[in-house]
Parts: C-alpha cells; structure tokens; sequence
C-alpha cells in the first residue's frame, strides 16, 4: 500500500495553492479516485494511522478521511462514506478559515460530495421506512462553510472568502430542498421556508457582502432560482421580487445547454405564467417532453375553454402535481380557463357589452357543469370580476352581466415562450 502519490500531489497542490488542482484531487468518484483505489490496500484505521503527520496538519487527516471516503464509495457503503467525508469537510473547514478565496473550488467539491452522500444515505433509509437525517446534517455543513465566508473581514476585496457566499449559499438551500417526493410533507415544506429565510436573513444583515450581480452567472441563477421557490410556496405570487420574477431571471439566464436545470426552472415558473393567463406555446412545450405531458393539457383546455377537461386533467395529475407541490396553484389556475369559457360566451354573443346570465349558465353546463344552478353561475360571474378576470358589473334585477367596451377580460396577453 502507498499513498505517496496521493500525499506528494496534496503537498504540491498546498504549496502553489493551486485551487482547482487540489478540488480535483479531492473527488471522491473520477479518475483521480479510481487511481488512489488502485494504490491503496488496507484501510483500515490502525493502518491509515500511519500516515498522520506525512503532511501538514489538518491535511493528514483530510487525505485519511478522503481516502475512507472513496473505498466506502466505491463498495456503496454510503453510511460509512457520509462518516468519513464530514471528517473532510470538518478537517477542511480548520484550514479554511485561516486562507482566502483560493481554497473556494475545494470547499465546492467537498461540500457538494457530501450533499450527494447524504442523499444516497437519505434515500436508503427511505426505502427502507425511516427517516433520512443526512441531507439535514449537510446542510448544516453548508452552512458552516456560508458562515465562514461571510465572517471574512481581514482579506482583501480581490481574493475574500466572500466571493464563495452565494455559491455555498446554493448548497444550503440545495440541501434543504432536496427531499425524494414520498417524504415532502407539509411540516417539511414548512420547514424548508423556515430555514431557507434564515439564510436569507444573514445575507441581509451583513451589507458588506459584494452585490449578487457581481457574482458569476452560475451562483447568481441558482439563488435566484430559490428565492423563487420560496416565494412560490410562500404563494408570494404578486409581490415585489415576487416569485415570477425570480424564476424569469433564473430562466433567462440559465446555460441553454442546462435542460434538466431549465426543466426544473419552468417546472414552477409555467403555472406562475399560467395563473397570469401567459400560455406556453406547444412548440416551446416540445421542448420539454417532461414537462409537455404535465403541462399541455391544462394549457389546451384554457385555450379552449373547456373546463371539463381542465378537471379531468386536475383529477388525473392530482398525485404528481402535489409530490411537486404545484397542486394549488394549478387549481387556483382553473379561473384562467373558466375566463376562456366565459370570453367564448363573450365572443359567440359578438362581443356585446350586454350579456344575460342564463348564457353563461348555458355555456357552464354545456362544459360539463350539468349540476350547477343559475345561482351559483351567477356568484361564479361575481368572483371573476372581483379577481380581475372579467371587467364590468352584475344587475341581478335584469339577470344581465354588464361588461366593459374596452377590455373586458383584461388577461389577454402575448405568449412569453417561444
């Protein structure tokens, strides 16, 4: 067995703090992986011992730990493999602290193979009925590191462990969303709101934090890419900053070359769109397959109006939509296509600002409604002008709905993807 080698290229990578050389070293799955699994024999503990003290400190117990880490990987023993990457990252975190923003690509690898452990650990004992604690205690991690960059006051500008901010900033909240769709509960995503703000609150309270735009593309698309998802299950729709907004940067700015990101992206920002009457088109949704099978029947019973079909899709899509936690939205979505029923009433009467109530009973009960009364048409008609979807008044003496010359369904508007 030796890890001479694996010491002399830690040494080297030390002593010209090469950064990215070091992170590299540092995978625990890759090439540089599969050659220390070659060289490396007996692991066990008496035996790694040897080795402490071959390197400066903490780095001797970092190379030890990784190197547990990788044999533990490589058997898919991914309890152990957790074990013995926190003891990176707690070993790395030491020495961390005392350097500037050189040693960032390393704190990314570590803290990102970590996460990923803790994933396939949380996911282990999900399938097996018990809960997953890993991913939380990664997070807890993540969160040391963001403490550690943000505490920075003694680097210069240029090189300040506060560039690594929002990138660690990422891996918190990476952590605390990532959850596999059987566990998410709504304590859970009460939780995740909890945490999430309390990161958001220490941003805040230190305004010597350079500005997110003079962060790279990548840390900036992945913060706002969560302040979205916060909002949006905060259902903080309308708002400034508000949830559409976010996600449209993180769209807009995304790598093309990233689907699954995009994907995931346009997962929430679509029924934002939505619920503003902006419908995909289905050249954009062909790109998207995924997507285009959640989403295209919602979008062509909204452009048709037809709100039977509208809740066939909602009964069944229900599970998917709320393993996503996109249920709500989608239904509060509904008033999007009971608009399009009622503009169709608004069209076939040749766009007449005077309207009876019993055609849009009629129409109602034509898309399926058959039990609903002329009553409840006619508190349905009141609820679209009070949210906005219809402009115009109610004269329950004449049985008439009234509707604006100009604009009587204000939610006409081009389609944002193309």
């Amino acid at each position: 067995m030796t890890l001479a080698p694996f010491i002399a290229n830690l040494a080297t990578g030390i002593g010209t703090q090469n950064g990215h050389a070091l992170s590299v070293l540092l995978r625990v799955t890759g090439d540089n992986a599969q050659n220390l699994l070659r060289t490396v024999g007996d692991t066990r503990p008496t035996v790694l011992s040897r080795f402490k003290g071959s390197i400066i400190s903490p780095w001797d117990e970092i190379a030890i730990a990784h190197v547990r880490a990788v044999v533990h990987v490589e058997e898919q023993n991914f309890g152990d493999a957790y074990a013995a990457q926190r003891d990176v990252v707690n070993g790395f975190l030491r020495y961390f602290i005392t350097t500037t923003n050189w040693t960032l690509p390393i704190l990314y690898t570590v803290l990102t193979d970590l996460r990923d452990i803790a994933y396939k650990v949380d996911v282990a004992a999900f399938n097996d009925g018990k809960p997953g604690l890993s991913m939380e205690d990664a997070a807890r991690s993540c969160n040391k590191a963001f403490s550690n960059c943000v505490t920075d006051r003694t680097s210069p500008y240029e090189v300040s462990r506060k560039w690594g901010i929002y990138h660690t900033v990422g891996l918190v909240l990476k952590c605390y969303f990532k959850a596999r769709s059987g566990y998410t509960t709504a304590l859970h995503r009460v939780n995740r709101i909890a945490l999430s703000r309390n990161v958001m609150r220490a941003l805040k309270a230190n305004p010597d934090i350079p500005p997110l735009s003079a962060y790279p593309r990548a840390h900036q698309v992945t913060y706002r890419y969560y302040v979205g998802m916060i909002n949006f299950l905060n259902e903080e729709y309308t708002q400034a900053r508000s949830a559409e907004e976010e996600l449209s940067f993180a769209f807009y700015n995304c790598h093309t070359s990233s689907t699954s990101n995009l994907e995931r992206i346009l997962t929430y920002l679509i029924p934002l769109r939505i619920l503003c009457g902006q419908l995909p088109s289905p050249e954009f949704l062909d790109r998207f397959p995924a997507l285009n099978e959640l989403y295209a029947p919602f979008v062509d019973a909204i452009r048709h109006g037809r709100l039977q079909d509208y809740d066939l899709a909602l009964t069944e899509q229900e599970t998917r939509l709320a393993d996503l936690g996109i249920l709500l939205t989608i239904e509060k979505a509904r008033d999007v296509c009971l608009r399009g029923l009622f503009r169709r009433v608004w069209s076939a009467s040749e766009r007449s600002t005077r309207i009876p109530i019993s055609s849009f009973h009629a129409a109602l009960r034509i898309s399926g409604q058959e039990d609903v009364p002329v009553e409840e048409a006619e508190c349905l008609l009141a609820n679209m002008i009070y949210k906005g979807f219809m402009r115009g008044y109610i004269s329950h003496e004449r049985q008439m709905v009234v509707l604006a010359a100009t604009s009587p369904f204000p939610l006409d508007r081009k389609t944002p993807f193309a």
